[in-house]
């Protein structure tokens, strides 16, 4: 399936709260921000602070569509202020959709968007250890897994053992 990646409009909102809804049973163990009953006023919230986070180059995060237009996901870039070399990836993908290269695809996309900045030389992938789809989209795309460290993800039960994946500029 090809995919389109592109900043979030508040158009979206519905989408992405239909989406988020109908995910939950693979977006709830990962994810602090899935709750039931997402709504698309929080949607809306999410995409202005995307837009700030993109207009202050702290991040891209940008949604997922097919080529129909059908809301896939979502995928970005954060980059770092303490390092400047080094940005990381977050992306997931509607639980109906998953499973056909979506995130595997984001993800390419984004190492390439990283690597149009001169000064990244790493980007980075963690994935709780126990969250098997993130870790398998991070090896699929080619990252070298770096080990496991613990707390660098927190989730409601607190920190986790976190799987840490990187890219290295060619």
């Amino acid at each position: 399936m090809d995919i389109l990646l592109r900043p979030w409009c508040d158009e979206d909102a519905p989408a992405f709260a239909e989406a988020v809804n109908d995910s939950l049973n693979t977006l709830l163990p990962w994810l602090l921000w899935a709750h039931p009953e997402f709504k698309s006023e929080e949607a809306r919230r999410w995409f202005a602070v995307t837009q700030l986070m993109r207009e202050n180059g702290r991040a891209d995060e940008l949604g997922i569509f097919s080529q129909e237009g059908r809301l896939l996901g979502g995928a970005g870039l954060r980059y770092s202020s303490e390092q400047t070399h080094h940005c990381s990836i977050g992306y997931w993908v509607r639980s109906s959709d998953q499973r056909q290269g979506i995130a595997s695809q984001a993800v390419r996309y984004l190492v390439e968007l990283a690597w149009q900045r001169p000064e990244r030389e790493i980007v980075e992938i963690l994935a709780v250890e126990d969250n098997v789809a993130s870790r398998r989209v991070a090896t699929r795309c080619g990252a070298r897994f770096m080990g496991i460290a613990y707390g660098l993800i927190v989730l409601d039960s607190g920190p986790v053992n976190t799987a840490v994946y990187q890219f290295r500029r060619p």
